[in-house]
């Protein structure tokens, strides 16, 4: 399946593993129709990939992400501009919040909005070309920092920022924002690998440990902890949670029952 800029494909010998790639030459840039199929692909996975259970997000060629595209950008009025945020930032959330798991492969470039979408990810790869760039100040915009503080401190998420400088990936990796980095040609299969595990385990386990992680993100410790108590008794009186004991105890690869569910519906207000 093939959206505006967006491609869609399972992938081969990884069971339940979804592949998404942008794919909006010649630089992987945001239009506004491709944040909105893209908010539409995350927030409707569930329903119309039913079999799926993790997904890769990464960029077709060399570069992951240019950015918002600066066609649309040079038209902008207020009016527009207004619309515009409201796409992307549900285009971001969507991600962030999807039920499932995804892990970003980031192949180059990874520009403004290019960030974003990598720090919206559960986890992040990245080859040894890429590298990390706010180039909003230069434009004379704002945005995406909110989202980098998520992948670097505080100071460096600042210096990148206030100067519009790239951070290589490397850099990055130092602090925790991107797991692994790796060539280019070993990028797909390092994620996928990564991405066949979670998708081995219980759908039901593994959306409930992403929700509960989501929620208590920004939580004081004692607040998030007694959350991640709540869900630990959700998850252990799931059928999956009896599953897994019996596996283990007759050495065996457990047989799961349950189905992850949507988290959205198709017609939500708030989108």
């Amino acid at each position: 399946m093939s959206e505006v800029g967006i491609r869609v494909e399972w992938a081969a010998d990884y069971e339940g593993v979804l592949v998404v790639t942008i794919d909006n030459p010649p630089a992987n840039a945001m239009k506004l129709s491709l944040f909105r199929n893209m908010r539409d692909l995350f927030l409707n996975v569930r329903d119309d990939y039913v079999n799926a259970r993790c997904i890769i997000l990464t960029g077709e060629g060399k570069i992951f992400c240019a950015g918002a595209d600066t066609r649309e950008l040079a038209a902008r009025t207020t009016e527009m501009q207004i619309a515009r945020s409201e796409v992307s930032r549900s285009c971001f959330d969507a991600i962030r919040r999807c039920a499932l798991p995804v892990v970003g492969a980031v192949n180059g470039a990874a520009v403004g909005a290019g960030v974003v979408l990598a720090a919206c990810c559960d986890i992040v790869l990245a080859s040894d070309n890429a590298h990390f760039s706010l180039t909003e100040v230069l434009i004379g915009a704002l945005g995406g920092t909110r989202h980098t503080a998520r992948l670097v401190p505080n100071k460096l998420m600042r210096y990148m920022a206030l100067t519009g400088q790239r951070v290589s990936a490397a850099d990055v990796a130092r602090y925790g924002g991107v797991l692994e980095v790796t060539s280019q040609e070993e990028l797909i299969g390092r994620a996928l690998e990564i991405a066949g595990q979670i998708a081995s385990l219980s759908p039901y386990g593994v959306q409930l440990m992403k929700e509960s992680i989501n929620l208590t993100e920004e939580l004081p410790v004692t607040e998030g902890y007694r959350i991640e108590q709540l869900y630990t008794t959700l998850a252990s009186n799931l059928p999956d949670a009896a599953e897994a004991g019996s596996a283990m105890r007759e050495k065996r690869k457990p047989n799961w029952t349950g189905q992850t569910v949507s988290l959205h519906r198709r017609n939500d207000p708030e989108r």
